[in-house]
């Protein structure tokens, strides 16, 4: 049954709790709950996964065999961008289907706003069991991405980044599949993974890495690394990226085991599985190490795998571009939700993926507001070229991704027609995430989650 789903994004303050609830309620009440025969959704987000590190994505290090079969068995987005160089911005999009400066999870003390609709609060509602686990101190209950699960869990204690996750991230959502395969509803299970994020650890088990090189080693605290960024050895950045290399293989390990714990649970084909990236990484690049502070691809270029058991046309790769502000409203797409009246600033790249639409037609909209970094840029991707403004300096770049997809050769000078093609829709797309803001929200950081921002990078060098 399709349900019609009516999500204003902008009420008077005093309203808006009272509205989403009334929403919520109405979701409850107007439409029946989807039943055991809808299908059920994992959604598996791998933190700072670029996406041509993927052997699926042409990469040759034998980095991601399992996820390189589940690509095979599915359907794989060549060009798929977030909407955010970071997690927190990033991650609410997805779940919201909302720019950044909408959502207004914007800044390190950010929370999700309490009325923010999210895709887990939909889908509690249509009669979906829901469950979390998340590995990275900016997804907590205390920013409120909890909001719509049924239980949801963390996988770290302290600095995440000193040891790794991802066998606990499993284990968890593991834990999810045999709880809710007995059950008569279909399941949502979100799957954080976080062990590509720095600090980079060696698994030796893969090979990739030596056991130091040069100046570096195994774990560098990466303060240490910011400081050495401008004169690091072509051989040490191959270091980062050996190490970066293991860190993806042996998360790779883990979705595997997830992925075998669906059919052995006979829920493979039963299930709506996303797997994607939140943001990219640099290697010096463009001259940075990390990520928040530009948006070049390969920042904001991610990976984009699904597999729909309802797709009848088999595995196949689309070139897109897509943005993953439409990850919600393609997902509720799929299910057969009907998505037309909802406040989502993106729509829905189902008909994309199916071969209906033309990618052309899609727009992606990135941004990045980072005070720590006094970083405060946008960028828009359209009909193969992308424009990317610096808010500080007024600086302009432009790209042709198709003729120079790695943004060696800014066209901003020899080709003023594409600023003047582009600029506009890109202060459009600023003018929609600005006016139809949330107010934001603010959570108390302890000394304690300072400590741990501070640790992976996140408050600069102080």
């Amino acid at each position: 049954m399709q349900c019609d789903i009516h999500v204003m994004v902008r009420f008077p303050d005093r309203c808006r709790r009272a509205v989403t609830a009334a929403i919520l309620v109405a979701l409850a009440s107007g439409c029946e709950p989807s039943g055991p025969s809808q299908p059920n959704v994992l959604l598996i987000v791998v933190d700072t996964l670029r996406y041509d590190h993927l052997g699926c994505y042409g990469y040759e290090r034998d980095t991601s065999p399992q996820i390189d079969a589940l690509a095979a068995d599915s359907i794989l987005v060549e060009r798929a961008y977030a909407t955010a160089p970071w997690t927190l911005p990033s991650i609410a999009s997805m779940f919201t289907g909302l720019y950044p400066n909408s959502h207004a999870t914007t800044k390190l003390n950010s929370k999700l706003p309490d009325d923010v609709t999210t895709l887990a609060e939909i889908l509690k509602q249509q009669g979906y069991v829901t469950g979390g686990v998340i590995s990275h101190v900016l997804l907590t209950v205390d920013r409120n991405f909890n909001q719509g699960f049924d239980q949801y869990h963390p996988a770290m204690r302290g600095n995440t980044h000193d040891t790794a996750s991802t066998n606990v991230v499993t284990q968890r959502a593991q834990n999810y599949l045999r709880q809710f395969a007995g059950q008569d509803q279909p399941f949502f299970i979100f799957a954080h993974y976080f062990d590509p994020h720095y600090n980079y650890l060696r698994h030796a088990e893969f090979g990739f890495s030596a056991p130091s090189v040069g100046r570096l080693k195994p774990g560098q605290d990466v303060e240490g690394l910011y400081d050495m960024a401008a004169d690091l050895t072509p051989e040490e950045v191959q270091f980062l990226r050996d190490l970066y290399d293991e860190e993806i293989r042996y998360t790779d390990r883990g979705i595997g085991r997830l992925v075998a714990t669906l059919k052995e649970l006979h829920l493979y084909d039963q299930t709506l599985i996303l797997l994607v990236g939140d943001h990219g990484e640099e290697f010096v690049d463009h001259g940075n190490l990390g990520h928040a502070r530009s948006l070049y691809d390969e920042v904001v270029r991610v990976p984009l795998i699904l597999r729909n058991p309802h797709d009848r046309d088999g595995p196949r790769r689309v070139e897109g571009p897509v943005s993953l502000v439409s990850l919600t409203p393609t997902i509720l797409d799929l299910l057969g939700v009907d998505s037309g009246k909802v406040g989502f600033q993106a729509r829905s790249f189902a008909p994309v993926l199916a071969s209906e639409e033309s990618p052309q037609s899609h727009v992606v909209y990135c941004e990045v507001d980072f005070g720590y970094y006094e970083v405060y840029r946008k960028a828009l991707l359209m009909n193969g070229r992308k424009i990317i403004r610096d808010d500080t300096t007024g600086k302009i770049e432009i790209y042709d991704l198709n003729e120079d997809p790695f943004e060696k050769q800014d066209l901003a000078t020899s080709s003023p027609d594409a600023i003047t093609t582009l600029l506009p829709v890109l202060e459009s797309h600023i003018k929609l995430a600005r006016g139809e803001a949330f107010d934001a929200e603010q959570t108390t950081l302890s000394a304690e989650q300072l400590e741990q921002l501070r640790s992976l990078g996140y408050l600069g060098q102080d």
